[in-house]
């Protein structure tokens, strides 16, 4: 048989295994004349660096927080870009009039992320700022004057009542409701700071604006509803439970609303069967005529399902509850998390 280039005989593996040592032994004579602190340059200079003291730098926002602090005493007279740039993301020092009013009078033209920064800040700051409407004149107008393209921007530009005016949670609460999406697909494309008191105030109008029109909200509104606006994590737990006894004793309701209000509170975290010892504390906040009238919608449906106290062998006494036999909303709920 022909012989491949596969093929080799047994004085061709010879000769490969004898260059293959002779190759293995000049590499280790190599090694062993050079100085061992020479092959490890880089460990041993990591090892010497660990008892060595550790040199503190601020980070960019310590320095220009210490420029601010300067710039406000008087040492210094102005603000270098980076400094602006970082300090439009601070909401403390963005909606202070002294920041403001040195972006106008320097002439900057602030970029896409100062003015997205800015905005950010007024909507954190929201609360405070009803007796503040002048910086929220100021950012209006440094919006007004951008020339950029991005989308994002031009969209706040074009709507300005809707970002940045005392009715804006109200204007956005009802877009977000004919809009027919989600809630997180809503929060991106307006670019809302989601974790913020005016964020918070467009989901709270939005579920009062749903709850007022209950009985004749659209299939996507009503999935709006349960899926995003109640589980929302943002909710103050005062104003949470207020919006649930709304809903509880709003009239008419009809018998497919009651039931998903029903599905909803007895299978969330927060709320659960308030029959339950463990659950009474959850609806301490929940005025007392929802929580009554809660009750008998449960008993209308199973007048056995009172918790019992009862022993068991091994066990010892604990409360058996009858489930009420509804299963959980089958709504996909949205994670909601924080920036890292």
């Amino acid at each position: 048989m022909q012989q491949t280039q596969q093929d080799f005989s047994l004085e061709d593996l010879k000769l490969i295994i004898r260059e293959a040592v002779t190759t293995l032994d000049t590499s280790q004579q190599r090694m062993t004349s050079v100085p061992p602190g020479s092959r490890l340059q880089n460990l041993q200079s990591a090892v010497h660096s660990i008892d060595a003291p550790v040199v503190h730098r601020p980070t960019p926002l310590e320095r220009q927080m210490r420029e601010w602090t300067r710039f406000i005493s008087g040492d210094v007279k102005t603000l270098d870009k980076a400094a602006i740039r970082y300090l439009c993301w601070v909401p403390e020092i963005a909606i202070d009039g002294r920041f403001l009013a040195y972006i106008v009078s320097s002439g900057t033209a602030p970029n896409r992320r100062c003015l997205a920064g800015l905005v950010r800040s007024c909507h954190c700051r929201w609360e405070n700022l009803l007796s503040e409407s002048g910086c929220v004149s100021i950012v209006r107008g440094l919006i007004k004057n951008y020339n950029g393209s991005n989308q994002v921007l031009l969209k706040w530009q074009t709507n300005p009542d809707a970002v940045l005016s005392k009715s804006a949670p109200l204007i956005l609460a009802e877009r977000l409701i004919h809009s027919g999406k989600s809630l997180r697909f809503f929060v991106d494309e307006w670019q809302l700071e989601a974790h913020s008191p005016f964020f918070q105030k467009v989901v709270e109008i939005a579920a009062a604006r749903c709850r007022d029109q209950l009985n004749r909200l659209p299939e996507d509104v009503l999935i709006l509803l349960f899926r995003d606006l109640l589980p929302w994590p943002g909710w103050k737990l005062s104003a949470f439970k207020k919006e649930i006894g709304a809903l509880i004793l709003h009239r008419p309701m009809n018998g497919k609303v009651q039931e998903i209000l029903q599905r909803f509170i007895l299978h969330y975290e927060k709320l659960g069967d308030p029959r339950l010892p463990i659950n009474r504390i959850k609806w301490a906040e929940v005025p007392r005529q929802a929580t009554d009238l809660f009750i008998q919608w449960l008993l209308h449906e199973n007048p056995f399902a009172f918790p019992e106290h009862v022993y068991q062998q091994g066990r010892g006494w604990f409360w058996r509850q009858k489930t009420s036999g509804l299963a959980p909303l089958s709504f996909e709920r949205e994670e909601w998390r924080r920036p890292g």
